[in-house]
């Protein structure tokens, strides 16, 4: 604590110094452009100067032997005012408040800081962040646990697409964009991934879809026709350049593609009306998915693939990707219930139980 305390007024020390500096610099340069009443006298020499040689009533040798003369008076006039104001209030003040500075700084931290509560280094935080419940950190904190375990383990494609999404979510776009990137340079066939990548460039074009989302999106697609993002956008995309007609068909083929209880079917409807009206995008359209919680945004894709698992449990590259998902987040306790489920189902099935092994153990 005492370096603490040696640290503060070395620091205030230095803040006094500084402002008395500039305030002298700033109270000397204010002396010599000061108007006095013998430098307005020395300034009206010279206009007139200036004037009588504009009429031709003074010879230019007689002028310039005269402007020097004035302009040696109005110097000196200057030089005997900046003493005088140098010593005025003005200074005494800088002095005050440089001095009242830190004094109120430190009866502010006093008041509103802790100055008994011990140091914590960042990586201590993150600590206590990994070992929290993933649903209850933001998306700046979820981030930060993630990068720790990209640090560990770079060649996880799974733990750069959650950091990904934690940096979105962060608002962090063009990091979300890098470490998405690396994700896919690991696993270039995920289909989810290409469609988060042009998820984060649409977001960067303010909405629109981007000649490069589109190319993530025909990727996407092409790798899974009955993911509707990359289908949305993608029609999208040809609304905006010019085939509404196009456009407005893939809409109507998507829509019908979601079921009645959907929460995204009257969006997209209300948006086919638009278009049908206008013959223009409506403003600000995006996503028809509804936005998730940026604070349990993670816990939700795990648990939607749990979700998944529990009612189509035979699938074992997916139970493999719920373990791993689980280590990433460092989530042990479910991360063993899984394990144990896999173990059972598969027990006997020693292809499938390769599967699984191989989803769950990539490039840890």
């Amino acid at each position: 604590m005492i370096a603490f305390w040696i640290a503060a007024a070395l620091l205030s020390a230095a803040t006094a110094g500084l402002i008395v500096h500039r305030g002298a610099r700033a109270a000397r340069s204010g002396a010599l452009t000061a108007d006095n009443p013998s430098a307005a006298v020395y300034r009206q020499q010279l206009a007139e100067l200036d004037d009588l040689a504009a009429r031709g009533l003074l010879a230019e040798g007689e002028r310039r032997s005269a402007r020097a003369e004035a302009a040696r008076r109005l110097l000196g006039s200057v030089d005997e005012a900046a003493p005088a104001l140098s010593a005025t209030s003005g200074r005494v003040l800088i002095a005050v408040l440089a001095g009242a500075a830190p004094l109120l700084a430190l009866g502010l931290y006093l008041i509103v800081g802790s100055p008994e509560r011990p140091d914590q280094p960042f990586a201590r935080r993150v600590d206590a962040w990994q070992a929290a419940d993933p649903g209850s950190l933001d998306p700046e904190r979820m981030s930060a646990v993630l990068q720790r375990v990209v640090a560990r383990r770079p060649g996880d494609a799974e733990a750069l697409y959650y950091l990904s999404r934690a940096q979105q979510a962060a608002g962090d776009v063009f990091s979300a964009e890098r470490s998405l990137k690396k994700a896919l340079a690991l696993q270039p066939a995920q289909a989810s991934y290409w469609t988060v990548l042009g998820d984060i460039l649409v977001a960067e074009s303010k909405g629109d879809v981007s000649s490069d989302a589109q190319t993530a999106y025909r990727r996407a697609h092409a790798l899974d026709p009955s993911a509707l993002g990359p289908r949305y956008y993608l029609a999208k995309a040809r609304i905006a350049g010019g085939d509404i007609t196009g456009g407005l068909a893939d809409w109507r083929a998507l829509a019908g593609d979601l079921a009645a209880d959907d929460a995204r079917k009257p969006v997209l409807l209300q948006e086919i009306g638009v278009v049908e009206k206008t013959g223009a995008l409506p403003v600000d359209t995006g996503t028809p998915a509804p936005a998730a919680s940026q604070r349990t945004f993670i816990r939700s894709m795990v648990a939607g693939l749990a979700a998944r698992l529990e009612a189509q449990p035979n699938d074992p590259a997916g139970w493999g990707r719920l373990v791993r998902s689980y280590g990433v987040l460092g989530d042990a306790t479910n991360r063993e219930a899984a394990m144990a489920r896999a173990r059972r189902l598969f027990k006997d099935r020693p292809d499938a139980w390769r599967a699984f092994e191989d989803a769950a153990e990539a490039r840890q």
